[in-house]
Parts: structure tokens; sequence; C-alpha cells
């Protein structure tokens, strides 16, 4: 079963959790109903904002996420293009990848290289275990510094094709404290964390990986 061999790579790999980032604004209604794709907004009473107007990947019934680290990239260019915005990142437990119906997309999923391909084939073991082998014409793994955990491109992502349920949510990394304790009501328990602007997953991969120790 292809649900129990993403498993098994995913608990071989060690895998600790996913990330999914988002503006504050969002967090009540997320902790509370979970994340919705976008397809399904009609069924909560709320109208999230959206980190992706165009959402060039077509896929509206898909979630984006990362594994163990935020596209830092997007990330960033959605922080500098929205100043006075606050961020959060929502840790996800790692059942999500075998657990929910997910796409697994070694690039971005906007990215021609993947785009072309048919939704189904992304759905495989096999596609899953090609996020973390080396990619040709692209920076070596061992280079960069990566974990087995780390997919080889920081613009790899996983498409969950499902809602993710709040109880999925486990932790929630705020950009500040003063924005932490404003949303401490809200966590149910859940663990918070912050990491200062351009600090920790609102950093760099490249520089967490190679300059930071844990």
């Amino acid at each position: 079963m292809s649900r129990t061999a993403i498993r098994a790579i995913a608990e071989q790999l060690e895998i600790p959790y996913l990330v999914h980032f988002t503006r504050t604004e969002n967090l009540q209604s997320i902790l509370e109903n979970g994340i919705f794709p976008v397809s399904c907004f009609e069924e909560i009473d709320t109208t999230p904002v959206i980190n992706d107007d165009l959402r060039l990947d077509g896929h509206l019934g898909g979630i984006s996420v990362s594994i163990a680290f935020p596209n830092s990239q997007m990330f960033y260019r959605c922080r500098m293009d929205n100043e006075g915005v606050n961020w959060v990142v929502l840790v996800l437990h790692p059942s999500v990848l075998w657990e929910k119906e997910c796409a697994f997309c070694k690039h971005n999923a906007a990215d021609g290289r993947i785009s072309c391909l048919p939704l189904n084939s992304l759905k495989t073991p096999q596609a899953f275990q090609e996020l973390f082998t080396e990619i040709p014409m692209f920076q070596m793994r061992e280079d960069q510094a990566l974990k087995n955990f780390d997919p080889t491109d920081v613009q790899a992502e996983v498409l969950v094709c499902d809602v993710i349920e709040p109880e999925m949510i486990v932790g929630v990394v705020f950009d500040s404290a003063s924005t932490r304790d404003n949303y401490t009501i809200h966590m149910g328990g859940r663990k918070a964390y912050v990491h200062a602007k351009n600090k920790g997953l609102f950093a760099s991969r490249s520089y967490v990986r190679k300059y930071t120790y844990t």
C-alpha cells in the first residue's frame, strides 16, 4: 500500500515535522478549524488571507506545506512584499504525509518541470523519495549541508489534497514574543516558539544548515 510505503520512507528519514507559513491574522481561525485548501474556503465562516493570489500551480485543492523548513525563498518574498504584516509558521505532525492524500513535488509546484506532470504521478512513494535525491545541475546535498530529511530543493513542496485538522497542528512559531503573547489564549496547549525575524525558521535554510548547530 502506498501510504504504508510513504510512512516507511518518512520514518527512515526521521522527518521531524512539516511546516506551513501564513499571516498571523489567519491563526485563530486555523487553530479552531484547521487549514483548508482554497477550493474549500466556503466551508468555513471566514475568508483567510492567502499568500499566493495568482496560485500559478493551479492546484486550488491542495495546501502547500514544506518538510522541516519553509520555502525560505518564497517566505522571504512574501514578507518583503507585505511590510507591516506579522507571520507565523505552523508546525504540523509528519503523519500528514501518510494520513492525507499528498502530491510530492521535488521543485515548486508551479515550476514547469512539475506543473507539466499529471498530479496522480506525484502521489507515489517514488515521487516522495525523489525529494531527497540529487538533482542534475543542482547544488549537491553535501554542499548544502542538508540533513537526511531535507528535500534537495528548498522550494520542494507537498500538496495536501485535504483539510489539515487542528489536531495535526502541534506548534506555532512566532516572529516576536509580543505576538505570541497575544495568541496564547488560542493555542490550546500547543507549543509556541519565537524565532526573531530573519532567524530560525524565518531565516534562509542555507544559512541555518551551514552556520547554526542544533
